[in-house]
């Protein structure tokens, strides 16, 4: 019994996990996608791409916003119909406490798409990858989490996997394809890189929080959503009002 119960929880971690990269691979090269689209007009020149990364990390926000309404809306029914109510969580907790963590998660997701107009599309997808290191090592300090050697063996690969991606950016630079120069390609990655550092403190409060109140994922993600749409809405208007634009590219 107990030999069937570890097979089909590997099983069900093996699905998931090919399940997240395929549908954080599409994730990147829709928005990469989104970013190689040009428009004409004269702000700032004729013809134009679509470098609005911010609107993006906005749109992030409203499917997860859908999301929590789903939640919400069975919540209601439940407990409108006298249903079993322990499947919705602990729901008597302060939801400004969402506040700091959709806060960081804003930062990172904000850094994350600007990195990926200055980068490739397969280089932003391999550097996300920093984050289980910078995460793993923060469980480690925060949580006391013990590390075991299949966990080393990961770090190191992602690791190796980091280094050859951003040295082969540089090496193998094509200017004339990317539409950029070298400085803002490895710009590109750097802001990537460092928004793992903010994801990874993200996810480090977060799970502060869900294991202190015992509070669902899909609560974390639809308190955040809310703070986080909202305060993007803001700077957005702010940001509308500042003459600047990123650099144009049209890399791939």
């Amino acid at each position: 019994m107990c030999s069937r119960w570890r097979l089909h929880y590997s099983t069900r971690n093996i699905i998931l996990a090919v399940l997240m990269v395929f549908t954080g691979t599409v994730c990147t090269l829709s928005a990469k996608w989104v970013d190689l689209n040009t428009a004409g007009g004269s702000n700032p020149v004729a013809e134009h791409y679509y470098d609005h990364p911010f609107i993006q990390v906005a749109g992030t926000y409203v499917t997860e916003l859908f999301l929590f309404v789903v939640y919400k809306s069975l919540y209601s029914y439940r407990q409108c119909t006298n249903g079993d109510m322990t499947l919705f969580g602990d729901q008597s907790f302060n939801p400004l406490l969402w506040i700091i963590p959709s806060m960081l998660d804003m930062c990172s997701a904000s850094l994350m798409y600007v990195g990926l107009t200055w980068t490739y599309a397969a280089s932003y997808q391999i550097i996300r990858a920093s984050g289980m290191i910078i995460t793993a090592i923060l469980s480690t300090a925060f949580f006391g989490t013990r590390l075991k050697i299949w966990h080393f063996i990961g770090m190191l690969l992602i690791g190796v996997g980091l280094i050859v991606v951003c040295i082969g950016d540089y090496v193998f630079f094509n200017g004339s394809s990317s539409g950029l120069d070298k400085n803002t390609l490895l710009a590109g990655d750097l802001l990537i890189i460092i928004a793992q550092f903010v994801s990874s403190m993200q996810m480090i409060v977060q799970e502060k929080i869900i294991k202190k109140y015992k509070i669902l994922s899909i609560q974390a993600l639809g308190w955040e959503s809310i703070f986080g749409i909202t305060a993007m809405i803001i700077l957005l208007i702010v940001m509308y009002f500042i003459p600047w634009h990123l650099p144009q590219s049209s890399s791939s």
